[in-house]
């Protein structure tokens, strides 16, 4: 696994296959997709592993670059080119499943794999099954207390987009003719409506709760043409190894847990210690393991935000770096000179001109 970016990064990840859909759906729709990866912070070099993790800020900022030239439903056009592959060895783990329920439990419990930005969590109601999307918590104390309003649209159809994916893959594993029970969305669609309906052919509520996909519990039992146990062990063993290498990323773990602590609280070593259920004397091993301070950590979240939200959100400089713990406008303004080069303001315009 690489995890690509200027340092120590936000542990809030997309899997390089989905940025990567992105950009072949946007040269489909004759849109300049190099460009638009370059504008959003993505790189050749990010994209070219499909193992590779890329910042969900920029995957963000790149389906906002799409929305503002696109003349189409994006998360329909996503949804059009969706296979197996796009999932990495879950698509083909889920695949080989015994049936459809027991594919659903596997995506539910490998998500992360994808998206460390999104959850799934199983609800039920007479004869159905569903799968509820919704923020991880990092990315909700994110919205709540750094993002500007602007965001939501952009991921509520990244939500939608990831529902649409779901069901072009069971359809690829059941065949064209699979529909899904009903499915929930929280954004008002609009004209989306008629371009979502008309693909999944079944109820469609806006303005729901949580966005989630029902599955009628009669057709998750039915076994899978494609299934393989011997196949579907392998990949489900690729996908442990793989998420076991996340979750023992402990520099990345404590600059998320640093994050989630602010602003409402002073950030020390023992309070990121205790949130991971660790002595502080076992974290400072495992971050002299790594190679790091929690100093220097501390000072990697403070720089990753302070880019992430003056690049990507409308809130007031003065209030991002009262967020962040500056008590000063000028000790902010200093150290974003440190980290930059440039002045808050000044590299605020100077990204905003790539931006719809």
């Amino acid at each position: 696994m690489t995890l690509h970016d200027d340092e120590i990064p936000l542990r809030l990840t997309v899997l390089a296959s989905w940025p990567r859909l992105m950009l072949q759906t946007f040269e489909r729709l004759d849109l300049p997709a190099e460009q638009l990866a370059l504008e959003a912070g993505l790189t050749p070099d990010q994209l070219t592993d499909a193992n590779s993790r890329v910042p969900s800020m920029a995957v963000v900022q790149l389906w906002r670059l799409g929305l503002a030239r696109a003349d189409r439903n994006l998360p329909l056009a996503i949804a059009e080119h969706v296979n197996a592959g796009t999932f990495h060895a879950l698509g083909f783990a889920m695949a080989t499943s015994r049936n459809g329920r027991e594919a659903l439990s596997m995506l539910q419990r490998y998500y992360p794999l994808l998206t460390t930005t999104i959850q799934l969590d199983f609800v039920e109601r007479s004869g159905q099954t569903g799968l509820t999307m919704r923020s991880s918590p990092l990315l909700h104390h994110l919205l709540k207390n750094f993002a500007g309003p602007d965001l939501s649209d952009s991921l509520a159809q990244l939500r939608e987009a990831g529902a649409l994916a779901m069901v072009a893959l069971f359809r690829s594993y059941f065949g064209v003719h699979f529909t899904p029970t009903a499915l929930e969305f929280r954004r008002t669609l609009g004209h989306d409506r008629t371009g979502y309906e008309a693909l999944l052919g079944c109820p469609l509520n806006d303005g729901a709760d949580q966005d989630t996909v029902w599955f009628d519990d009669a057709l998750l039992e039915r076994p899978l043409p494609s299934a393989n146990p011997h196949l579907s062990t392998v990949n489900e063993q690729i996908i442990a190894s793989y998420l076991r290498l996340l979750q023992q990323d402990w520099p990345s773990l404590v600059v998320s847990q640093i994050i989630l602590q602010m602003p409402d609280r002073s950030v020390t070593q023992q309070s990121v210690a205790e949130a991971l259920h660790l002595s502080t004397r076992t974290l400072q091993r495992r971050l002299n393991e790594a190679g790091v301070s929690f100093r220097d950590l501390l000072q990697q979240a403070r720089r990753e935000l302070a880019i992430q939200y003056i690049r990507h959100s409308d809130l007031p400089i003065l209030e991002i770096g009262y967020r962040l713990g500056f008590s000063e406008p000028a000790n902010f303004t200093r150290a974003f000179r440190q980290w930059t080069g440039e002045a808050p303001g000044r590299y605020r315009e100077r990204h905003r001109t790539a931006t719809p």
